[in-house]
Parts: C-alpha cells; structure tokens; sequence
C-alpha cells in the first residue's frame, strides 16, 4: 500500500476509534511509525488529512444516494437500502459523533456537507414517493416533508445519540437499531400491511440483539 493511502487508512481508524479532536498529525505519524517530515510530504498537517477523507467519504456517499433511484421497489428493498447508508456513515463516524464541533472547526466543509444533506433529503424523498407509487405506503403529502426531515435527522444524529447514551452497542447492533427507528416511522403509512411489518420487524430486530 502506498505511504498516502496507509496515512488516510490509519488515521481513520484513530479518528473513529479516539476522536479527531484528540489527534495531532504527530501522533499519526508515530501510530503509522514514520516521522512526521514524512508525513507532511504527503499531507500538510491534521486538516489536510481529515478534507481528504471527507473527499472519500463524499465520493463514497454521493454514489450511494444516486444510486437509489429506481433501485427501491419494496419495504425490504427500502430496509437494506437504509443499512447501507449507515454502514457507510459508520465507516467515517469521527465526522458524525462530534458533527457540530468538526464542522466549526473545518468551516469549508459546513457547505459541502450541507448540500450533501440536501441530496440525502431528496433521496429519502423520492424513495418514499416510488414506494407510494407502488402502493406499499400511502402518506397524506402534507405529511411527507415532516416525515422525510424526521428520517434525515435520525440518519445524521444516530451516532451523537448513542454517544450519549450509558448503554454499549458494537458497530452492527447500533446499525441494526437505528434501521429499526427509521423503518418504525415508515410503518404507520403502510396501511393494513403495517401491524404484520411491525411484528415482523420486532422479531428481526429482537433475534439480532440476542
């Protein structure tokens, strides 16, 4: 592996594992044991490191977003479609656990991920007008902006939440118990399918915790 590309790989892992905030470029340098000269050969400091990861993680997320379209023509669809966006958050968590503090402290990226917020948003929007179209939920269209914000909120604070909370989840439990949240707000426009969905779902979600 090359030298740059073992930098963003390690320094991911430090960042997910201790926070960005607690990091400098030295200590990424004596993780990866080369010298910090070394190190800013390739990347001019922390900043340089954490705007390329965001590049990757950008990259990454944009293709998934776009990817949904025509993609989702069922509930299960819908639900696997939700764990792989926060299987892809989660690979870049540092960025979501402390989301206020990061963004202040890298302005230039408050922008970007503003709009990459916005193409979420219209994703999940359009994602719930396929499924309406299919007759597998029926929402009152004064209902779906709420909604649709509902969801973009759980998908962008699960990792803060958790955070504070006292309980411990590993990476798959946490995943597994926010597609349950967001699924939850889902099924009541599922009409008569809803009850059965639910119980499905409780039971999926009652055999992964155990």
């Amino acid at each position: 592996m090359k030298t740059r590309d073992r930098i963003l790989q390690v320094s991911l892992l430090l960042f997910n594992e201790e926070g960005e905030a607690q990091l400098s470029s030295v200590d990424i340098a004596n993780a990866l044991e080369i010298s910090p000269g070394n190190l800013y050969y390739h990347f001019k400091g922390k900043d340089a490191i954490i705007r390329a990861l965001y590049d990757r993680f950008e990259e990454e997320m944009r293709v998934i977003l776009r990817g949904s379209s025509g993609g989702v023509a069922s509930i299960d669809d819908n639900w696997v479609y939700i764990y792989i966006l926060l299987e892809e958050i989660y690979d870049f968590r540092f960025f979501y656990r402390d989301l206020a503090g990061l963004l202040a402290r890298y302005p230039d990226l408050a922008g970007r991920f503003r709009s990459l917020i916005a193409e979420k948003r219209q994703t999940i929007l359009r994602i719930l007008e396929d499924l309406a179209k299919l007759d597998a939920i029926d929402i009152d269209p004064r209902l779906k902006d709420p909604l649709t914000d509902q969801i973009i909120t759980t998908l962008t604070f699960w990792l803060a939440g958790d955070a504070l909370s006292r309980e411990t989840h590993d990476g798959p439990a946490l995943i597994h118990k926010t597609v349950f949240q967001v699924m939850c707000l889902i099924v009541p426009y599922m009409g008569a399918a809803g009850p059965a969905a639910l119980g499905d779902m409780i039971r999926h979600f009652e055999e992964t915790k155990s």
